[in-house]
């Protein structure tokens, strides 16, 4: 794992890394990400960032790195990563990392919906829960499935960590943010596959029993309707 403290690059060595790979979304006149022949992946953050913003202080970037050994520690599979850059005279930061071998339940849903085990992903995602952790960008686009009931986790800048597990009002409002993606939702009744939200609630009734099923349910309903 390297330093949180960056190694310092030049505008040339950038432009020599970008131009080695593929570009992501652009945004504040840098991509997102950039996707290497090599099966590497460099990640930007490139906010234009205030006096007064955390990320000044604590970039991204750090607790990119910093959440991926918080969750490698939980037996999380996360990217391993190569190294930690920042342009030289910017707030524009790099890092580099190994690609997690798999493809995204979002890309499966697209090709290949029958590799999709959708209870066993609810249990990956409780699981995640029972840990105390809260990934904010909870997507489909950002769970890799490795092998057979097995997944890992990228772009995971946003993650919380608590001492207990998750609270069940914070489970509500983390389970909708996958189910706000209506392509993806409808891929998966196309495919006719199990629905993601009863897998999770069949998994609570089993573990935890007596709960308010209603209240966690429109709490979901109301989280997807603040979306659109």
């Amino acid at each position: 794992m390297p330093t949180h403290t960056p190694e310092i690059i030049s505008e040339t060595t950038y432009q020599e890394i970008a131009t080695s790979g593929k570009l992501g979304p652009t945004k504040h006149g840098y991509p997102a990400v950039i996707f290497h022949a090599n099966d590497t992946v460099t990640k930007l953050w490139a906010k234009k960032t205030g006096w007064f913003s955390s990320s000044r202080w604590r970039p991204y970037s750090m607790r990119f790195i910093k959440n991926a050994e918080l969750l490698k520690q939980e037996g999380i599979h996360t990217p391993e990563i190569i190294s930690h850059m920042r342009i030289v005279r910017s707030h524009v930061y790099l890092v580099q990392y190994h690609s997690l071998p798999g493809k995204s339940i979002r890309e499966l849903l697209e090709h290949h919906p029958e590799q999709v085990d959708i209870p066993s992903l609810a249990q990956y995602i409780y699981d995640l829960h029972e840990k105390g952790i809260i990934f904010r960008a909870i997507h489909f686009g950002n769970v890799i499935q490795i092998s057979t009931g097995k997944y890992g986790l990228i772009d995971f800048t946003d993650v919380s960590f608590l001492k207990h597990p998750v609270p069940l009002t914070r489970r509500a409002a983390n389970i909708a943010t996958p189910l706000r993606y209506r392509e993806d939702v409808k891929r998966i009744k196309e495919s006719k596959l199990s629905d993601f939200l009863e897998a999770y609630l069949e998994i609570l009734r089993r573990k935890i029993g007596d709960f308010d099923e209603n209240v966690f349910t429109k709490t979901i309903e109301d989280r997807i309707r603040r979306r659109f």
